[in-house]
């Protein structure tokens, strides 16, 4: 009488549909399917079968820390740029005799070479620059004013030490969080962000106005919650719109013054 019910046990446990062998051992968050421990793929929070997990529409998390992984972005290239300066103010303030100031733009110089090479130490290193250059203006007497000028750099390195971008150059594993902030910012709809920017820049040039307003229509279509991953930014897209709007109306209205006014259209 056992053998019975144990045959039906067996039946009633799933399989995985990609090796029917194999025991299920959870369904995909995508299309459904029972996968087994070998074929599934975790992305987030969420698991998948061999065939989701690689579409790129459901890995866009690993896939944008793969195509970022160790590529140089614009900062790196800033740089770059700027250690001929950083080289140049050294080797003068060298000739001049003004060895302390001459050490602080080597060090600068390092610095931002190290950044453009990847150094892992540069990160934590340019954040020593601005007070090693505020010890060496209070060592030389100067007013403690120039804080004013050296919290902006202050600023700007706590910044990219904490930059999300800056750490995937550095190859510096970033959890699941950050690189959802990360996409958001910079593939999740990115016409609704122009729009907005368009927008803004609208009010002051009157071209970018209607260009806002064209953004901000394909930023709203392109919307839609229920993708993987979820297209979103309808508030940015409309904001666009409706600066784009309020940018053409007030140039418009100017415009229409000035000529009734029988003024040239620019003052």
């Amino acid at each position: 009488m056992s053998a019975p019910a144990t045959s039906t046990a067996l039946q009633e446990t799933p399989c995985c549909a990609h090796h029917p062998g194999q025991e299920a051992v959870g369904t995909c968050a995508r299309c459904g399917a029972f996968y087994c421990e070998a074929e599934s793929i975790r992305h987030g929070e969420h698991t998948y079968c061999e065939s989701c997990g690689g579409r790129p529409e459901v890995g866009h998390l690993e896939r944008l820390r793969q195509e970022l992984w160790g590529k140089r972005d614009g900062w790196a290239w800033l740089m770059l740029a700027s250690a001929p300066l950083h080289l140049v103010f050294t080797v003068g303030m060298g000739m001049d005799g003004l060895w302390h100031w001459s050490v602080l733009g080597a060090a600068n110089t390092a610095v931002v070479v190290a950044w453009f090479l990847g150094v892992p130490l540069a990160r934590p290193a340019l954040l020593l620059l601005p007070p090693l250059w505020l010890v060496g203006f209070t060592l030389k007497g100067r007013d403690l004013g120039v804080l004013a000028l050296l919290a902006p750099a202050m600023g700007l390195a706590l910044w990219l030490y904490a930059s999300t971008r800056v750490r995937l150059f550095f190859r510096q594993e970033v959890d699941l969080e950050r690189l959802e902030r990360l996409w958001d910012a910079r593939e999740n709809n990115p016409l609704a962000r122009h729009a907005l920017v368009c927008g803004l820049a609208g009010l002051v040039v009157p071209v970018a106005a209607p260009l806002a307003m064209g953004l901000g229509v394909a930023g709203l279509r392109r919307v839609n919650l229920e993708a993987t991953p979820p297209i979103g930014k309808r508030q940015q897209a409309l904001a666009g719109l409706v600066l784009g709007g309020l940018g053409l109306v007030g140039w418009t209205g100017f415009v229409l013054w000035r000529l009734s006014q029988g003024l040239p259209l620019l003052p």
